[in-house]
């Protein structure tokens, strides 16, 4: 469940095209930073924390315990060589493995009725309808 919720979090940055794959797209690098918050080049498990328990879910906030797990399945997922850090490219890499999931044309791109596909089959179809921009 926490792992198909976790895939909510990266669609706002999925309709990019793919880069060249040693180039982090401007959009995950500007959010990475955001997260970043000291500075160093890495995301750690607290960060994550503090980034996913100020989102918005809808009109309200997530819930902590929520919110608590889908960072660390998100964090798990995304360290990829289990070091207790993500980097920039690691980002990416989740990112670019969920943009090929949803891009079900395979163009490169999310279009909005793939978004909605995706957000239906995560929440399940309840209440699902096209994701806005």
């Amino acid at each position: 469940m926490f792992r198909r919720s976790l895939s909510l979090l990266p669609l706002l940055l999925l309709a990019t095209p793919a880069l060249a794959a040693d180039k982090v797209d401007p959009k995950i690098k500007a959010d990475f930073d955001k997260t970043d918050t000291n500075h160093d080049g890495f995301l750690t498990r607290a960060e994550v924390d503090a980034r996913v328990a100020r989102m918005d879910v809808g009109k309200a906030k997530m819930p902590a315990g929520k919110a608590k797990a889908i960072a660390g399945a998100w964090f798990n997922t995304a360290d990829a060589n289990h070091d207790g850090k993500v980097s920039p490219a690691e980002m990416q890499g989740l990112f670019r493995a969920l943009a090929s999931r949803y891009d079900t044309n395979h163009d490169g791109v999310i279009s909005l009725d793939e978004r909605a596909a995706a957000r239906a089959a995560v929440l399940g179809g309840a209440g699902a309808g096209p994701v806005g921009r």
